[in-house]
């Protein structure tokens, strides 16, 4: 093995980010001699450099020193070789793992510039509307100065202002923004609706958070309320009245399920004699949530209870590894409803997904994608494997001076909220600030109260006063400021200490129980100790706080024989902490893992719906394509007229009655002619008649308005479907465990399933479009609700060999490769991407 070979990737790509960065800093003194109009003017040249489809790489290190000098001009900072360091790093597409306090806003805007200079436009990605306005707002003047736009992304803008700051050379919106604003343009009915210009490059901060955490979470935009929702209350009802003994519930997995007794309490409850018979399957549905929403999921951990605008009480969910509400989120597929009649609060009805993607899906459609965070290196492998990016720690500008303490462990959660207060209490005598770490909203609620009797005055940051997120930990490094916080501890703000706090001994971070994961617990430390300030940080854990109760339960009769009432910290609880940290870990990888894989399958099907809506609504003229639907419909209406299966026999007048009845105006087609023609004359002949009752209503109507109805009729069928598909698929999803008897992999099942849904979605477009187009009778007729009543079968449609096939409608753009050729692995290209290659 040669030494080129030993050394890893992530050293290779250091030391290649360290030698650009020193040839950076080896030119400063000449830049500073620049005046701004020659800046300017080296800025455009470059511009101009990579129009002709030139490399940036061999202007990276002139572009980079017009970016550091314009920064120090603007702001009066000077980017340190860090900071250059880790944006060569996310330039190249790769994970900075930069520490807290090392300036990632100023890193961020080196490499935004570097990619903007391509004018592709460049989505810098973030976790709140905060951090959206402090980055947006640095970034401004900076490249403003060298004639680049700087855009920023709120919720509440309207259509016109998005697409604007979409425009700009540079867009600063939130992750969950992004995600919406990218399903909505994918709902739109006229393509110059769309508020986005394509996903050509993003740069991720607090990417761990962005692209692990809430990856668990997909992007749901729902449509109109599907059922009642009586059957949420009587199934929350018949949950309450089980004993333990009636379920199972898996505390690593969260899973809960009926026992025998359970199901026979069920069958007696719901009055049905075979709990698992098909024609049960809602009730199913709805008692697997019931027992999520009340053995599983908790007020001030996965949600908190709290008043809308209205003043009514609502569902919000919190986020796992920050604490942080996820505004406008709520689970699907039922369990919201589930834990609304478990509070016994309003219970909206379920709605319709009608579009929807998770993040890993969102990201993944970029170009390029880089991202930048604290704490990253836990998680190298799974960065690598589903982004392939990989994770680089920077070197800090200064060294870590923070102090990391032992854990302590105790017995029991009271004997742990005692020694905190003490511990608390002396640090506070001595001015010292403190930041404490919880776990969940209940747990900063307990602290509160504890410290309040000990009159320590305090901040509370939770769920429930996240508002106030900034300002709280803005203060938190103030002379014996005392802290309260759920596990976002103000990520993304900057603790500041005040000479007398660092006097007093720097910042102290108090963990008061560890994490699923060892990241998150890095975060936390992290907070403490930025910039080479002193600092110090210990977990208070104990033996009922949930990650031992969840996931090391084999382990805790060997840990009660080395505890007692007082403080105790050894090899074994270390080693225990460490391996529970990494077994959980490696459970959530495979969870997110899972949602991948089957996701992948959903995230194919979606891309040809939507690239197909894109081509509908750009073209002039989509007669092409429902000629192509029309084929189809022409095979199918005459496989549906054979005297026998697989026999060219044709019962012309069954063949003329069904076209009449679906397409054609009585009488319009003369079955006389259609005898003594051989099968191939049949199938030629009724074309031709489709195709010159079609053309005659163009004429009526105009082509420009024929084109337009027949978009909106083909637009408005395959949005219908699609929402069809996506309900159908995430209950094929929900229940494919339960199909063992198949004797086949669960995600093999969903696959088979899903690719027959997918070709019955195809089938069913095209004949309900060539339909309603047969049905127009008049130019400003209604015909929205247009549908044919002719029946689908579900066997028929498998029996028939020459079903409908979807993909081939794209041979109407001859510029464009079809949809079948995406799915043999070919990418298409859109407009945009031609134009930018």
């Amino acid at each position: 093995m040669n030494l080129i070979s030993k050394i890893s990737p992530q050293n290779r790509i250091l030391n290649r980010a360290r030698l650009i960065a020193e040839e950076v800093l080896k030119k400063e003194e000449e830049y500073e001699h620049f005046s701004d109009q020659e800046l300017i003017n080296k800025s455009d040249d470059i511009i101009e450099y990579l129009a002709n489809n030139n490399p940036l790489d061999d202007k990276l290190v002139e572009a980079l020193c017009i970016i550091r000098e314009v920064i120090y001009r603007v702001h009066n900072k000077r980017a340190f070789k860090v900071q250059i360091i880790g944006a060569i790093i996310v330039y190249f597409g790769d994970f900075a793992e930069m520490m807290t306090g090392e300036g990632k806003t100023l890193t961020l805007v080196l490499v935004a510039y570097l990619n903007a200079l391509y004018k592709k436009g460049v989505h810098m990605v973030t976790v709140n509307e905060y951090l959206v306005k402090v980055g947006a707002e640095f970034a401004t003047p900076v490249l403003n100065f060298l004639n680049m736009s700087v855009g920023q992304i709120t919720a509440n803008m309207n259509e016109y202002e998005k697409r604007n700051n979409y425009n700009c050379d540079i867009t600063y919106t939130t992750n969950s923004e992004l995600g919406f604003d990218y399903l909505r343009d994918n709902m739109v009915t006229n393509y110059a609706n769309k508020v986005q210009r394509g996903l050509w490059f993003a740069i991720v901060d607090e990417g761990d958070s962005v692209l692990i955490d809430e990856a668990r979470t997909p992007l749901i935009i729902s449509g109109e309320p599907q059922e009642e929702i009586g059957n949420y209350v009587k199934a929350d009802r018949f949950v309450k009245t089980l004993y333990p003994q009636d379920f199972t519930l898996d505390p690593e997995s969260q899973s809960v399920a009926l026992t025998e007794s359970g199901v026979e309490k069920a069958q007696k409850f719901f009055n049905t004699k075979n709990y698992y018979n098909f024609e049960n399957s809602d009730i199913i549905h709805k008692v697997t949530n019931a027992l999520r929403a009340n053995f599983t999921f908790f007020n001030g951990r996965e949600y908190i209870v709290k008043k809308d605008d209205d003043g009514e009480d609502i569902i919000a969910l919190v986020d796992q590894s920050t604490g942080r509400i996820m505004e406008g989120r709520s689970y699907s597929a039922g369990l919201q409803q589930a834990i609304q009649a478990k509070e016994q609060i309003k219970i909206e009805p379920e709605n319709l997904t009608v579009a929807t993607i998770t993040y890993q899906s969102l990201f993944r459609l970029y170009k390029k994608l880089a991202a930048v965070s604290g704490t990253a290196i836990t998680e190298a492998e799974e960065f690598l494997n589903i982004y392939n990016m990989v994770v680089v720690t920077i070197p800090t500008n200064k060294p870590i001076k923070r102090i990391d303490h032992p854990d302590y462990v105790f017995d029991n959660k009271r004997t742990k909220w005692k020694y905190v207060i003490a511990d608390v209490i002396r640090r506070h005598e001595n001015g010292q600030p403190i930041l404490i770490g919880t776990a969940s909203v209940e747990d900063s609620e307990i602290l509160h109260q504890l410290l309040e009797r000990v009159n320590i005055p305090h901040e509370v940051l939770n769920a429930k006063n996240h508002a106030r997120e900034a300002e709280i930990i803005a203060c938190a490094g103030e002379y014996k400021a005392v802290t309260i916080a759920t596990n976002m501890a103000g990520r993304g703000t900057d603790i500041k200490l005040s000479p007398e706090s660092l006097e007093a001994g720097g910042l102290c971070v108090i963990g008061t129980e560890r994490s699923d994961s060892r990241r998150i617990d890095n975060q936390l430390r992290g907070r403490a100790g930025r910039q080479g300030d002193i600092g110090e940080s210990r977990f208070f854990i104990s033996m009922e706080d949930t990650l031992f109760s969840r996931f090391a339960t084999d382990n805790l009769a060997k840990a009660d024989d080395k505890l007692s009432e007082d403080v105790i910290s050894t090899k074994f609880f270390t080693r225990l902490l460490n391996n529970t940290q990494k077994k959980v870990e490696s459970l959530n990888y495979d969870t997110r893992k899972n949602l991948i894989d089957y996701d992948h399958v959903l995230s194919n099907q979606r891309e040809l719906i939507y690239k197909q809506r894109d081509k509908i609504l750009i073209s002039l003229d989509n007669k092409d394509i429902l000629y192509r639907m029309l084929d189809s419909v022409i095979d199918y209406l005459i496989y549906q007229s054979h005297n026998k299966p697989n026999e060219d026999i044709i019962d012309i007048k069954k063949l003329i009655d069904l076209a009449t009845q679906n397409i054609f105006y009585d009488n319009y087609l003369n079955q006389d002619e259609y005898y003594g023609l051989k099968f191939e004359q049949i199938k030629t002949k009724l074309k031709k008649d489709c195709i010159n009752f079609f053309e005659q209503k163009e004429q009526l109507m105009t082509p420009t308005i024929f084109n337009q109805i027949l978009s909106e009729i083909m637009i408005s069928n395959i949005d219908e479907e699609w929402t069809k598909h996506l309900d159908i698929t995430s209950k094929i999803r929900e229940g494919v465990n339960l199909r063992a008897y198949e004797q086949k992999a669960p995600l093999n099942i969903y696959v088979e399933d899903s690719d027959k849904l997918f070709e019955k979605l195809k089938h069913n477009v095209a004949w309900k479009t060539v339909c309603s187009i047969g049905k127009i009778n008049y130019v400003h007729q209604d015909y929205s609700d247009l549908n044919s009543e002719f029946i689908v079968n579900d066997n028929e449609i498998n029996e028939n060999n020459n079903s409908i096939d979807f993909e081939n409608f794209n041979e109407s753009i001859p510029t464009d490769q079809t949809i079948q050729e995406s799915f043999d692995g070919n990418q298409l290209d859109n407009e945009d991407d031609k134009n930018n290659n």
